[in-house]
Formats: C-alpha cells, sequence, structure tokens
C-alpha cells in the first residue's frame, strides 16, 4: 500500500512539475476581459469576451497568427488582433479588404450557414449586420466581419523594420494597427486554443477549440 501511495505521490509530483514548467515557459492561460466594449466586438467572430484561452509564448509570428499583445497605449491591459502586414510590407485597408503590396490575398468565400452576423456598436449601442467571410492564408483560415455598407474610409500603411501590422477580425468595429499602431511582436503572446467559452465548459461548440 505504501509503495502504491509513493508512486501516486511521486506521478502528481511530476505532472505538477511538467504543468508548472509548460506555464512558466511554454504557455499562459488568459480569460479576454469584458470591461472594454469595443475590444469585445473587434474580436468577434472568433473570440468573445469571457473565453478562457491557452496562450503560446513563441517568439516568432507568421502572417494570420492571432495575438495577445500589449495595449501601447493603456499600460497593463492588452489587444487582441491578427498578424497581416510583415515588415517592408505595403499594406492597404479598402472596402474593409486587405491587400498587401496590391495584391489580396485571401481566397473571398461566405462563412459555413453564417452569410451575416449581429454584432453591437458600442459607439451607438445599435445592432449592427455585418457580412461574414472565410479568409485563407496558406495553412490558416478564419472567420472576418465586413460592413454591409458604411464602410471605413481607406487606410494604406508601410510595415516598418521589426514591427507587424495588426487587424481586428471584426474590421468595422475594430481595435488594430488603425487605432494603436503598429507592434513589436516582442510584446505579443499566440492565441492557439480555447478552453471553454463565456457560456462555461458546457458549451460544446466552442470549447476545447484550435485557434489560429
Amino acid at each position: 500500500m505504501r509503495m502504491w501511495l509513493k508512486l501516486v505521490t511521486w506521478a502528481v509530483a511530476i505532472v505538477g512539475v511538467v504543468a508548472l514548467a509548460l506555464y512558466l515557459f511554454v504557455f499562459d492561460v488568459w480569460t479576454v476581459p469584458g470591461d472594454d466594449p469595443l475590444e469585445s466586438a473587434s474580436i468577434e467572430p472568433t473570440l468573445s469576451a469571457g473565453d478562457v484561452l491557452l496562450l503560446s509564448r513563441h517568439t516568432s509570428v507568421s502572417r494570420a497568427n492571432l495575438l495577445r499583445c500589449a495595449d501601447p497605449q493603456a499600460p497593463g491591459r492588452f489587444v487582441i488582433a491578427r498578424a497581416i502586414g510583415a515588415p517592408g510590407e505595403s499594406l492597404e485597408l479598402r472596402d474593409e479588404v486587405v491587400t498587401i503590396d496590391g495584391k489580396r490575398l485571401p481566397s473571398p468565400r461566405a462563412c459555413d450557414g453564417t452569410p451575416t452576423v449581429l454584432i453591437r456598436d458600442p459607439q451607438t449601442n445599435d445592432d449592427v449586420n455585418l457580412n461574414c467571410a472565410v479568409e485563407d492564408y496558406g495553412d490558416r483560415d478564419f472567420w472576418a466581419l465586413r460592413a454591409i455598407d458604411h464602410v471605413e474610409a481607406p487606410t494604406k500603411a508601410v510595415v516598418e523594420a521589426g514591427r507587424w501590422y495588426l487587424v481586428s477580425d471584426d474590421r468595422h468595429l475594430h481595435l488594430d494597427s488603425r487605432d494603436f499602431g503598429q507592434i513589436d511582436p516582442a510584446t505579443c503572446l499566440h492565441v492557439v486554443f480555447r478552453l471553454e467559452s463565456q457560456a462555461g465548459f458546457g458549451d460544446a461548440k466552442k470549447r476545447l477549440a484550435i485557434i489560429w
């Protein structure tokens, strides 16, 4: 009996040490706050306020990675957006569609079964109906939202060395580099997994979901 107790104790200790090492050096667990209505709108439809996320401490960034970065305008807070413009590239957002070096990279197609998504505009407190389209960047694809009418004014930028241009998945109600500027990727962690949604672990459709 003592031998089994020792084995169980050692197993629990080893698992605990491995979990602690992963937490300290590889992953972090973070709950998306819900105290900023604009941020909550900007991360839809991929994420929602209250989602519990697993973040990876990758040091490199690839196009279409979803990142949580230190907010350059509010110390101690974070922003979530997708790495789209790499250093040295010319990026343009026109009609809320991204082109890079004059080329539109994503393959445009409608979101499966969800042509439009209703989002609350935090500035007017009105519901806004947005078009949903799948954007495909090689091995990553994700849903992006765009206005049906009254689109944002065009934006152009040349991405600086050592920086990335981030774009919200909600292109219309955004909180991204159009608002806070280009980002040093050293301040960012990668969003890789949703452990559970704002509705809790009982939300089978969104729990334990890979996020790209």
